[in-house]
């Protein structure tokens, strides 16, 4: 953390500039857009945070520098190490379940420049409160975004960006296997389908997990 600069030299922000203008995003099959807005959507346990976690860990591995705008403490810097991501080359903003202070940090990092990637990450934020928030927020982040490097990635439980998002996800849990029976199982795998909402594309996703599962 000591290290991390939020003001570049110019000839750093030229340099970036020379970045490919997607990001291939590891393990999931897809890449997202530069200078782009991107929504992420779905239940709990659909995939959405090993989603942002996944970009952020080529990013940062790359030596860029990242920004998480942690809404309602979701955020576990163990678990992002273990993932990949180089915590040396993470802003980490906590916002306590704060709305306002959400919005606010978003502005700001939106307007320092820079970063390669932004995560907004409004899991847990109350619903209601952020149907409140005016579509004009995400269109100001993707014009002040446009033709940068970074990406503003936000993950919530529904659509909330509108049409100012480039990419909106939809993630789906479809299933699980498991083996083992009575009180201890093992789950073995699970299953989730995303699609893309403006596309209406279809794609099947699988991810593979072991652990130990106890039904209470």
């Amino acid at each position: 953390m000591s290290h991390l600069a939020l003001v570049k030299t110019l000839s750093h922000l030229r340099e970036e500039r020379k970045h490919i203008e997607e990001v291939e995003v590891a393990g999931f099959g897809l890449s997202v857009a530069r200078g782009a807005v991107v929504e992420v959507v779905g239940d709990r346990s659909t995939g959405k945070t090993s989603f942002a976690i996944s970009l952020l860990a080529g990013l940062t591995a790359n030596g860029e520098i990242c920004a998480v705008i942690d809404g309602s403490g979701g955020f576990d810097p163990q678990t992002a190490y273990l993932a990949g991501i180089k915590l040396e080359n993470i802003l980490w903003v906590k916002c306590g379940g704060d709305i306002e202070k959400t919005f606010i940090s978003a502005d700001h990092l939106v307007q320092a420049k820079g970063f390669g990637c932004i995560w907004l990450d409004l899991c847990g934020l109350s619903a209601d409160k952020l149907r409140m928030v005016p579509k004009a927020y995400w269109f100001r982040y993707r014009t002040r975004i446009k033709e940068t490097p970074t990406i503003v990635l936000a993950t919530a439980t529904e659509h909330i960006t509108g049409s100012a998002s480039q990419g909106a996800f939809v993630f789906e849990r479809e299933g699980s296997a498991w083996s083992g029976s009575g009180k201890f199982r093992l789950l073995r795998e699970f299953h989730l389908r995303m699609h893309e909402r403006k596309q209406l594309f279809g794609k099947d996703l699988r991810t593979k997990i072991e652990m130990d599962y106890s039904e209470i």
